[in-house]
């Protein structure tokens, strides 16, 4: 038992991530692995590694904040893309009367910002846009097609800005709700040393075998950015080295030409991209909800509300 229950404030989470990254440049993942150690659980209420569980849960959070944070560029990354503290800036000048009311101003404004529906980041400004969209189509203002393509192209940059944390939780939601109740375990594994494998499900067929399955989310900032041959080969080796029946590789993105080439002369590989993806989400209503007869991004699980 542990008195505390509730996830961590934003405020917690740059404060974590500003103190692992004191001093040195780190590896994304190491810092999402390290921050957790910040927040005051015990190992064995983080023991748990499934879908749902408050492991999960924080790492995602932390990864959606360093987004936040690298945007408000209180975060950097250095040429091999670890992340980092920004340099230090010289202490500003003291401020006159009139430079007093103005910075009053902004943070009064910044207040007002914060108590909008959705809150002032590239995430939010996405999902704003949204449901402008979703307005406008009850509003007849523009047609289904319409509609569907501009939230297709949505939720697939929404899954880009939440992070790769995001997308790793988010993939395994999408593949229990596919398996439904053949699952037996599930498990997400990434971590600095996943070995790329993002996360693991045992599945029960109908004569009674369990089977390991695999999978790897990757995550692209340009949804035509392929995904190349050569993540596929290296996914075949680690499956076949770790006894993995099958194995599936989910993208946001596409894969290139040669990449589905070769899954295709496999009998265990699967490859999702973001089409498929997106028919998923719909068809089993994971990142997308029917609103009044409509379909809407769930806000609450981009925004980790929920």
């Amino acid at each position: 038992m542990t008195a505390k229950r509730n996830f961590p404030a934003k405020q917690e989470i740059e404060a974590a991530v500003k103190s692992v990254l004191q001093g040195e440049a780190l590896d994304r993942k190491v810092v999402i692995e390290r921050s957790q150690g910040c927040y005051g659980y015990t190992k064995e209420e983080l023991k748990d590694r499934s879908c749902e569980s408050l492991n999960t849960r924080l790492k995602s959070l932390t990864g959606v904040v360093i987004n936040e944070m690298l945007a408000a560029q209180s975060l950097t990354t250095v040429a091999d893309g670890r992340l980092a503290l920004p340099a230090p800036v010289e202490e500003k000048k003291t401020l006159t009367r009139t430079q007093r009311r103005r910075e009053l101003r902004k943070r009064a404004a910044a207040r007002a910002k914060e108590a909008a529906k959705y809150p002032d980041t590239p995430l939010g400004k996405l999902l704003a846009h949204a449901d402008k969209r979703y307005g406008e189509c009850r509003a007849n203002k523009i047609t289904a097609e319409q509609y569907d393509g501009s939230l297709k192209r949505a939720v697939i940059q929404a899954i880009s800005e939440a992070g790769g944390e995001f997308f790793e939780e988010f993939s395994m939601k999408i593949l229990l709700a596919l398996y439904g109740d053949s699952v037996r375990s599930n498990e997400l594994t990434a971590g600095p040393d996943d070995n790329g494998i993002d996360g693991k499900i045992v599945v029960r067929d109908p004569a009674g075998f369990d089977e390991l399955i695999f999978f790897q989310s990757k995550t692209k900032l340009n949804e035509r950015a392929y995904v190349s041959i050569k993540v596929a080969r290296e996914f075949l080796g680690v499956m076949t080295a770790y006894g993995a029946a099958k194995g599936i590789l989910i993208t946001n993105s596409r894969f290139h030409r040669e990449t589905k080439a070769f899954a295709a002369k496999t009998h265990n590989l699967r490859l999702i991209d973001a089409g498929e993806l997106y028919a998923f989400m719909k068809k089993c209503q994971v990142g997308l909800r029917t609103t009044d007869g409509l379909l809407h991004i769930d806000d609450d699980l981009f925004l980790n509300c929920k």
